[in-house]
């Protein structure tokens, strides 16, 4: 079937959606439910009828005849079908007295019953005959229809989630006092748009050339698809109905007569006159609505405000809102079936009745729902629960919003809500009515019989005033009182599984609000049809509109967009992907690349950060790693980036000497960059555009060679002891040296080395402190430079250790040290070997290293740095230099800067200077073993304030279970996927980096962790 661009469903209730795409199919569109039945009989095989259809892509490509298999969708259940009687059967001949003839008789008005309960059910109708625009019409009312965005709510401050709550608020207020009495709100379910990320992925990459025999891209994006559907990911819309004032005696007139002509509209004669009443009711109706014109507007306005900013629904958000309540029980329908038209006329809505098919037993307590969606048959069993007493509410100090509190669960919950608005004016009249039927019962006690009347009639008394003095001493609105019925449908693919969901989410709730299961389950299921009446009065719920509004049934888990790479799906509400565009900063945003990566050694940061690089590889970006251990080469080493990738190691026998000459790695400007063009507008306000760029040119050049003489310096420094490092004279005699040598490329490190044994020598110099030292410095320095290690350092006679520029040919470099000796965590510097010295300055100088081969590429192609053990860059200046050029410059250069860090004090400067919080426009927080100091300097990372309840998040960061050595309670194994608090911009979420289903990835698990079991759940180090 060809479907419309606009018929996209998932797209509908999408913000960031620009040109809608085809529609995802089955099962990504299904609720868990249904995914757990399908796999459940996924064993079973079809009933041989009829040939079976060839299997249907559940996923885009652009290759569609790709060899990835698609995931595989059961046939639905066959349904039980009564066996009709033999032809030459008669019961009249054959009934019998006794047990035959009552069980006959019995049978026979059973059969009755069923066909009464037949034709009743059958004589149920809609109450709505029309849509008009994004307004439904029954015969006695209009109903406005808007549609509210999904806002955020998690990692928020308790002031601003507050402040959310009293925005929404004083929109219903605003409604109550511009005349409005009445709100009909549904929240719906929309599948999360997976085929629409493949193809803006596709769009957004510029994937590396496929090789023969590996992963192809076409590939790759099929199984990113199928994994992100098997989490069955939903989206939230919610539509605010508001009710307009009644309609007209001549109107409701019309509209009947016209239904009553409606069989005969095609009839000669008569059927003129039945098109000409119906004709008539149209414009009578759109009459009443250009009368109403300023009303709606005024209603606009409002919920087009801070708080709700809803808009008028679209002519496909009201399809879908009428064919989504229809078949409330039945999966999510993303297959297209939305027309857009708009208009519906009363024939139009005759058709939902046709969309599935209610059944209900007496007794049972839920509804049986049959219908199609794509072309399937499926049976649903659907529970609607009624809230019934609610206990005050500590939201948000305390609690998630009351209509959010089920979310976690992982059931795409859909609501339905009646709300009568109040007036200051009526509320305060029904009060004082009812403290005078008070006053009055109390007077029947006291005077006319003489007793003490109950306690409760003075607590409802007290109530009741304290309620009138609080709306007559109010001035925000936020006292508007409003009566409602608040229902919400749980569906299961079988009776029990449907009454489980219910047990559960009922648990949830306790014991602040109790979730009623009331009888009436049909007339209850049809309540989320727009137009249809109340089901029953039960459980009404009176409240003021800040405790209605603190629901936000609309809330959700923000973050990310529906372009970039996978980081894992959402943990704190309802999951769904989560994906990062690693490059929106800068291209949209214009903000710095630069990502911290906060956690302890275990936590799984170098997994997720290799996880990112792949991915941003694969889809065109240039990656740089500098991974000290070694385990992330094999990245290089994967088939897809054979040809593209290469492994460096800066040390051990295959090193280059003096590939890591800070004289050589540090580069100088080039002078054909952007910057130095005359034509920039920075030189617009020049008298001479040509000599202003010529003088930054040379500023430039002349801040490069200042920069190498400081990098030296802190490279021989990090070589020293800490004695040699505390004695006076020791930073005169490495900083006279550098300086004598110069900041020019064609030097290096012994020629440094050179200058301190001529000072030592006495040469122009007569401190004879100064020329001891010089000595005992470079005595030090000399047996250091003879370690193996030092090779990259100190190049050979004759040679400056030349580094190559950077290979646009090579996508993905990396950076490996084997053999390095790290020093123990929590040994003091003056224990360690002088192998162990000599890391700090390779470490150092890698960083560099890596640091160069990104910022030789031209500055418009998209690049990917990892840097992992940044501590050792914060332990020197030059080092902390590093990190702000990449945090700074990363903006320009158009580089996602990876840096992994055990502390966040690696990021805000131990001493106040070289605070980098401040361009840290996206954060990554993994476990911090409860450290007490990390997590304060975390939640600074993350723009959070303290006190607040955060601690205790970040607390229990890292996986779901317990580690223990107890094999009888040891329950790692529930959850090992790694937890992390992600900061993009100012959306702050929990983030499961959970990989269970990546399949098609388990090549790349392999490549990052010898552990498979462990890393296919994402579960690495």
């Amino acid at each position: 079937m060809t479907v419309q661009p606009d018929n996209d469903i998932a797209a509908l209730f999408d913000p960031n959606f620009d040109e809608p795409e085809p529609a995802v199919v089955p099962p990504g569109a299904l609720p868990p439910s249904w995914a757990a039945a399908m796999a459940a009989s996924r064993g079973t095989s079809a009933p041989p009828a009829t040939a079976p259809a060839p299997p249907r892509e559940l996923a885009w490509s652009r290759v569609p005849d790709s060899p990835v298999p698609a995931v595989p969708v059961a046939p639905p259940a066959p349904v039980p079908v009564a066996q009709p009687e033999s032809a030459g059967t008669s019961k009249r001949g054959r009934s019998k007295r006794g047990k035959d003839s009552a069980d006959a008789e019995f049978a026979r008005q059973e059969k009755a019953a069923k066909a009464r309960v037949d034709r009743e059910r059958k004589a149920v109708r809609l109450k709505l005959v029309g849509v008009e625009g994004n307004v439904t019409r029954t015969r006695t009312q209009s109903t406005a229809w808007f549609v509210q965005p999904p806002g955020p709510w998690n990692m928020r401050p308790v002031g601003r989630q507050r402040r959310y709550i009293q925005n929404e608020g004083l929109v219903v207020a605003n409604l109550a006092e511009s005349g409005v009495t009445g709100l009909h709100r549904r929240l719906v379910r929309t599948p999360w748009p997976v085929r629409q990320w493949a193809q803006a992925h596709d769009a957004w990459a510029e994937p590396i050339p496929d090789v023969p025999g590996a992963l192809s891209w076409a590939d790759y994006l099929r199984g990113q698809q199928h994994a992100m559907l098997w989490g069955n990911p939903t989206q939230k819309g919610r539509y605010w109905g508001v009710e307009l004032p009644p309609r007209s005696a001549l109107a409701r007139g019309l509209d009947t007569v016209g239904d009553w002509l409606l069989p005969v509209v095609e009839t000669p004669g008569l059927g003129a006159v039945a098109r000409l009443v119906r004709r008539w009711a149209r414009e009578a109706f759109l009459n009443e609505q250009k009368a109403i014109a300023d009303h709606l507007a005024t209603i606009e306005r409002h919920l087009s405000g801070q708080g709700v900013r809803a808009r008028p629904a679209t002519a496909a958000q009201m399809d879908y809102l009428l064919l989504r309540s229809a078949s409330l029980g039945l999966p999510l329908d993303a297959e297209g079936v939305i027309s857009g038209g708009g208009d519906w006329e009363q024939s139009d809505v005759a058709a939902l009745e046709d969309l599935a098919n209610l059944e209900l037993t007496p007794g049972d307590g839920y509804t049986t729902v049959r219908g199609q969606v794509g072309g399937r048959d499926y049976t649903g069993y659907a529970i609607v629960l009624t809230v019934g007493r609610m206990a005050p509410l500590p939201i948000p100090e305390r609690m998630l919003p009351w209509q959010v509190i089920g979310d976690p669960s992982g059931e795409p919950l859909e609501w339905s809500e009646r709300i009568a608005l109040k007036t200051r004016s009526q509320t305060v009249t029904s009060l004082r009515r009812l403290t005078s039927k008070i006053e009055a019962q109390f007077d029947h006690y006291t005077v006319e019989h003489d007793q003490v009347p109950p306690q409760e009639l003075a607590e409802q008394h007290a109530l009741a005033q304290r309620v009138i003095s609080d709306i007559e001493e109010d001035h925000s609105g936020l006292s508007v009182r409003t009566e409602g019925w608040y229902r919400v449908v749980v569906v299961g693919s079988s009776p029990e599984e449907a009454k489980e969901k219910v047990s559960m989410l009922q648990e949830m709730y306790a014991p602040r609000i109790r979730l009623e299961q009331e009888h009436g389950q049909y007339q209850l299921l049809r309540e989320f049809i727009p137009g249809e009446p109340l089901a029953n009065i039960a459980h009404r719920r009176r409240m003021n509109v800040e405790a209605l509004s603190a629901g936000m049934a609309a809330v959700g888990d923000r973050i990310g967009d529906r372009t970039g790479v996978v980081v894992g799906q959402t943990a704190s509400i309802a999951p769904r992907p989560a994906v990062w565009d690693l490059f929106a900063a800068h291209e949209k945003k214009h903000k710095s690349g630069l990502t911290p990566i906060v956690a302890v050694p275990g936590s799984g940061k170098t997994f997720l950060a290799g996880m990112l690089v792949y991915q941003a590889v694969r889809a065109g970006a240039y990656g740089v790693v500098l991974d000290p251990s070694g385990p992330l080469k094999k990245l290089a080493q994967l088939p897809e980036f054979r040809g593209v990738a290469e492994v460096q190691a800066l040390t051990g026998r295959t090193s280059r000497p003096g590939s890591l000459n800070p004289y050589r790695v540090i580069v100088d400007p080039r002078r054909d960059d952007p910057e130095y063009d005359p034509a920039h507008i920075d030189y617009a306000d020049d008298a001479d555009p040509v000599a202003a760029a010529q003088a930054q040119y040379e500023a430039d050049v002349r801040a490069a060679e200042a920069e190498r003489i400081s990098v030296a310096v802190s490279v021989l420094k990090m070589m020293l002891t800490p004695a040699r490092l505390e004695h006076q004279w020791t930073e005169t005699v490495l900083q006279t040296a550098a300086n004598m040598v110069g900041g020019g490329r064609n030097h290096n490190l012994n020629e440094v080395l050179a200058a301190i044994a001529s000072i030592g020598e006495g040469e122009n110099e007569t401190n004879l402190d100064l020329i001891s030292c010089a000595r005992s410095i470079h005595q030090d320095l000399s047996l250091m430079s003879q370690l193996a290690e030092a090779r990259v350092l100190f190049p050979g006679e004759g040679a400056v250790g030349d580094i190559p520029d950077a290979d646009r040919t090579v996508r993905l470099t990396v950076l490996t040290m084997p053999g390095l000796q790290l020093p123990p965590e929590g040994t003091d510097p003056s224990q360690w070997t002088p192998q162990q010295r000599m890391a700090g300055p390779l470490m150092h100088m890698a960083a560099w290293m890596a640091n160069r081969l990104v910022y030789e590429l031209p500055r418009y192609e998209r690049k990917v740095l990892f840097l992992d053990e940044n501590k050792y860059l914060e332990q020197t200046g030059a080092g902390r230099t590093l990190n702000l050029r990449i945090a700074r410059d990363s903006r320009k250069y158009k580089v996602r800067a990876l840096v992994c860090s055990q502390l966040p004090d690696d990021y805000l400067g131990v001493d106040g200077t070289d605070d980098k919080s401040a361009l840290t426009y996206e954060v990554i927080i993994g476990d911090l073993g409860g450290n007490a100091h990390a997590i304060e300097g975390a939640l600074k990372l993350l723009n959070l304030p303290t006190g607040e309840g955060y601690e205790s998040l970040l607390a229990d960061l890292g996986g779901g279970g317990e580690d223990t050595l107890d094999e009888d309670t040891d329950t790692e194994h529930l959850d090992q996927a790694r937890r992390f608090i992600v900061k993009m911009a100012d959306d702050i979420e929990l983030i499961r980096s959970d990989w269970t289903h990546f399949v098609h990835l388990a090549h790349v698990f392999e490549a990052l962790d010898s552990r498979a079991t462990r890393t296919a759940v994402g579960g690495a180090a």
